[in-house]
């Protein structure tokens, strides 16, 4: 009986020992799922906190370089009005030191009128009739503005003549006239006259005149008929200013120049004037007054 007591003694313990050790296994099984879950937790919560920041940055990023852009931006445009302002002043200085010397000479805007004149040709004969037939050769293009700026520096109006380093071309009326197709002879105009010494109708036609614009004389040539004597005045006027304003005598202002308003009056010998000399003449002035 005493071994049988003692075998159920021994039997029990290791079935308590068994017991405690499935406990124990059974604990830190528990234990290491409840950490490895805990750890993933964290590395998780880790990794949103990283995304998180990752954003921020990035947004603060966008911020900044949005404001930098809108900064820069104001910036360009502030350089830019100082800019513009600095060039409106410029020209306008200049213009108010040599008012009438800057020089908008147009044989492309002539040229391109002549396109139109070639098609009406009534218009055509009253332009061949005042002796204006040769301009209708000008070329279609603008003058190469730096050639001209060179041929003024080497203009001596002294003895009317432009140095090169290879020649010197003296600068004559005859030479204008077989250059531009204009009469070198007869009868040259008066470089100004008094409008009290005007006669009425002459009056009413410089008062008419005298402040029409490049545009408005290109409207009037396009749109008066020759169907009349008296429209035929008209375009004829129209026709003469035009070619002052924009070739033969050009200026920098709106106003027509003086001396062409000259030319206006005595339409019947218009073909028969010297206008070489009209053009020489208005050159050596306004150089004279330039240089």
């Amino acid at each position: 009986m005493k071994s049988n007591t003692e075998a159920e003694k021994i039997r029990r313990n290791c079935e308590d020992f068994y017991s405690v050790r499935s406990s124990v296994g059974y604990l830190f099984g528990s234990l290491n799922i409840n950490l490895f879950l805990f750890f993933t937790q964290i590395r998780f919560s880790l990794h949103l906190v990283s995304v998180s920041v990752y954003t921020l940055a990035e947004s603060f990023t966008e911020t900044h370089r949005k404001q930098m852009a809108k900064k820069n931006a104001a910036t360009e445009r502030k350089a830019a009005a100082k800019s513009t302002e600095k060039q409106s002043k410029a020209p306008a200085k200049s213009a108010t030191k040599n008012q009438g010397h800057e020089f908008r000479c147009l044989p492309k805007t002539v040229a391109q009128m002549f396109i139109y004149i070639n098609g009406e040709p009534e218009k055509r004969a009253l332009v061949d009739d005042m002796g204006f037939g040769g301009l209708s050769y000008l070329p279609n293009e603008y003058l190469n503005q730096r050639l001209l700026k060179q041929i003024y520096d080497r203009y001596d109006v002294h003895d009317n003549t432009i140095y090169s380093d290879a020649t010197a071309v003296k600068i004559t009326t005859d030479k204008i006239g077989h250059a531009l197709g204009l009469s070198s002879r007869g009868t040259p105009y008066d470089t100004k006259v008094a409008r009290n010494e005007l006669s009425e109708e002459d009056k009413e036609v410089h008062d008419y005149f005298k402040w029409f614009t490049t545009v408005a004389l290109q409207d009037l040539i396009k749109a008066t008929p020759v169907d009349t004597e008296e429209n035929k005045k008209l375009w004829m006027r129209a026709f003469i200013l035009f070619v002052h304003k924009v070739f033969l005598l050009p200026n920098s202002t709106a106003k027509i120049c003086a001396a062409a308003l000259p030319t206006l009056f005595d339409l019947e010998n218009t073909r028969n004037r010297n206008w070489a000399h009209h053009v020489h003449n208005f050159l050596l002035q306004e150089l004279k007054k330039a240089k």
